[in-house]
């Protein structure tokens, strides 16, 4: 019942014109998004609307939410959600925007067994089973100034991706349909990033990404959709592998 009503209110909800400064938002505001097929961007449009409307956005520290913040985070999100049958991140209730950077508690394990709890900046986070954080400031710097490998939403998102098999580790749910050595070639190309971010070598992944799998998949997810070429010729093997998870192969997009 409860699915037969989601559909028909989905089906409402598209049968609808858009607000053409939607149209707009999204077409400046995601890159790749003139570079999408006619069916690629009616997909997006469409899933970008349903995004919107099933999610509970609220801002923070004061924040009054626009739907020029709807529309500008959700169209990253779904641009990553593309290739896949349908849009993921169903189990995201709710998005906090804060106007700038913010402070969150950082968890770290000790050598003695105990944990330390402190206060650090953040631009983002995606919490297990809880709500998606995000800085407005950042996303905006970052879907309107200069290409760069740097996107949070796609980097809060792809958590998101990892968290689906309930397993956070860098690894999302691969479906079988992706190359048997997967794993092998994710582990053999952050092995090469902690190498690198020792060695203090310039690459086209944060050295962020060197401090966790976890946040190697999120670092390596932003260079696929906003560095592809980039990403493509220096890490060749991890593109392959995000091309074969996305189901997207965004060096066709240009850049």
């Amino acid at each position: 019942m409860f699915a037969w009503y989601r559909r028909w209110r989905r089906q409402r909800l598209l049968s609808r014109p858009i607000d053409p400064a939607w149209m707009a938002w999204i077409e400046t505001r995601c890159r790749p998004f003139c570079h999408l097929t006619a069916a690629q961007q009616a997909r997006l449009v469409n899933d970008l609307r349903v995004f919107i409307a099933e999610h509970y956005w609220e801002g923070c520290n004061g924040l009054t939410v626009t739907d020029e913040m709807r529309v500008t985070i959700a169209a990253q999100a779904c641009l990553i959600g593309l290739g896949f049958p349908a849009m993921p991140f169903g189990r995201l209730l709710s998005v906090l925007i804060y106007p700038d950077t913010y402070v969150g508690q950082a968890m770290r394990q000790q050598p003695w067994g105990g944990v330390r709890v402190s206060d650090e900046p953040r631009l983002g986070e995606a919490l297990y089973q809880g709500p998606l954080v995000l800085s407005w400031r950042t996303v905006l710097e970052q879907t309107t100034g200069l290409p760069s490998p740097r996107n949070v939403v796609i980097h809060e998102f792809s958590h998101l991706l990892d968290m689906e098999n309930h397993s956070v580790d860098g690894i999302p749910n691969l479906d079988g349909t992706q190359s048997p050595n997967w794993v092998a070639i994710f582990e053999e190309a952050f092995d090469r990033l902690v190498r690198q971010a020792r060695l203090g070598r310039v690459s086209v992944l944060d050295d962020y990404g060197a401090t966790s799998k976890i946040e190697f998949f999120a670092v390596s997810s932003e260079a696929f959709f906003e560095q592809p070429r980039r990403l493509l010729d220096e890490f060749p093997s991890l593109y392959g592998i995000l091309k074969e998870y996305y189901r997207q192969d965004p060096v066709q997009w240009g850049e």
